[in-house]
């Protein structure tokens, strides 16, 4: 397969890891940090608590766009903000 074919895939899938944002993973739940990690395992989480997937989702969003396009996984919401998280 060629690039420019997993491409547009590539692009797809990524802009479909922000459907789940708003879903409390067993780590946390609303009101928590928003976080993600990227595909070099830097992690990135908001700076101030959000209350729910709308507000979750806009920060993501608030994020670059090289970042956003190394985006590994689905976000995940923390009780507690890591020392070493990065921030958008």
């Amino acid at each position: 397969m060629r690039i420019r074919n997993l491409l547009p895939v590539a692009l797809l899938a990524a802009s479909g890891l922000f459907v789940g944002a708003g879903h409390a993973s067993a780590a946390g739940g609303y009101p928590g940090f928003q976080c993600f990690k990227t595909q070099d395992r830097d992690q990135y989480c908001s700076d101030a608590k959000v209350k729910n997937h709308a507000t979750g989702d806009a920060w993501i969003k608030t994020c670059p766009a090289d970042v956003l396009k190394a985006v590994s996984g689905k976000p995940y919401i923390l009780d507690k903000r890591p020392a070493a998280a990065k921030s958008c």
